[in-house]
């Protein structure tokens, strides 16, 4: 079996030949263990019902898919994966019972020991409910991604940069292309809506799983989406915005840089998908065991 290192909340822990062990490492978070990990591939998701992944199968395809874009050929042992998951998931303390939900990071080390797995857990945290009533309040900074279809992890040091250099507190950052094109959060997808249609940008931005899985329900909505990126001078011909992230699930969007949506929030686009995600959801949810 293949060594994986595990953190969870104040300890850090190893999964070697099935067997947890500890190792003292006193982190708490899964952004303090970013810092003590190797770089490279990564993905992140939240449980639903303590051992249920919206859509696993497809982050196991994100992160081999990304190691490729970096140059390593490396297949996960799927089963093996799953049943590591749901030892870590089963062994970790739970101060809400078995349901208790959580937020998961795997890493596929790309810089050392190559194809070494780590694997960080923390209790879930997600907007509160106002945040999707109401909206959140986002502002774009010029970045992008270097290698922007796969997902590494260093790129989590330079969003950490951009956050720290805003002086007002923002809900998410959206990254703005030098050519003007609005790409996607710092930790999320983004999509605009002008009249009937969505946006998104398809080149310059990561296929997220769970962005993946909202073009589904625009499908099944029949909802037109274009893959073309907004730009930022449209910002004011919006209707209606909205990010999405595994953690976010579809959170409404109020106002870009100080420019408000046109639509009362949630938009009725947004409103409908956000619907449909919760509808589709349980039939899409894998479990971490069989």
């Amino acid at each position: 079996m293949s060594e994986i290192f595990w953190q969870s909340d104040t300890n850090f822990w190893t999964v070697i030949d099935g067997k947890i062990d500890t190792i003292e490492l006193g982190t708490k978070t899964i952004a303090e263990t970013e810092k003590c990990t190797p770089k490279g591939a990564y993905t992140t998701f939240r449980t639903y019902d303590g051992m249920g992944v919206l859509r696993l199968s497809k982050h196991m395809d994100r992160l081999e898919e990304t190691a490729r874009l970096a140059g390593y050929e490396i297949e996960l042992d799927r089963d093996e994966m799953k049943g590591t998951l749901n030892a870590i998931l089963g062994f970790t303390p739970s101060p809400s019972g078995p349901n208790f939900e959580r937020r998961v990071r795997v890493t596929i080390d790309l810089e050392r020991h190559i194809g070494r797995i780590y694997i960080a857990t923390e209790p879930l945290a997600v907007p509160a409910s106002e945040k999707y009533e109401q909206g959140i309040i986002c502002r774009t900074a010029e970045a992008h991604r270097d290698n922007p279809k796969a997902k590494l992890s260093s790129f989590l040091a330079r969003a950490e940069e951009i956050r720290k250099e805003e002086q007002d507190p923002f809900d998410e950052i959206l990254m703005v292309s030098p050519e003007g094109n609005l790409l996607e959060g710092l930790s999320s997808n983004f999509f605009g809506v002008i009249g009937n249609t969505v946006y998104t940008a398809e080149e310059g931005v990561l296929s997220g799983t769970t962005r993946d899985f909202i073009l589904k329900c625009a499908a099944d909505l029949k909802i037109p989406v274009e893959f073309k990126p907004i730009k930022k001078n449209e910002i004011d011909n919006l209707d209606e915005a909205f990010i999405s992230s595994t953690s976010r699930s579809i959170l409404p969007i109020r106002s870009i840089d100080g420019v408000m949506m046109k639509q009362s929030v949630p938009g009725p686009i947004t409103k409908r998908l956000m619907d449909q995600y919760e509808e589709e959801l349980s039939v899409n949810i894998e479990k971490v065991y069989d």
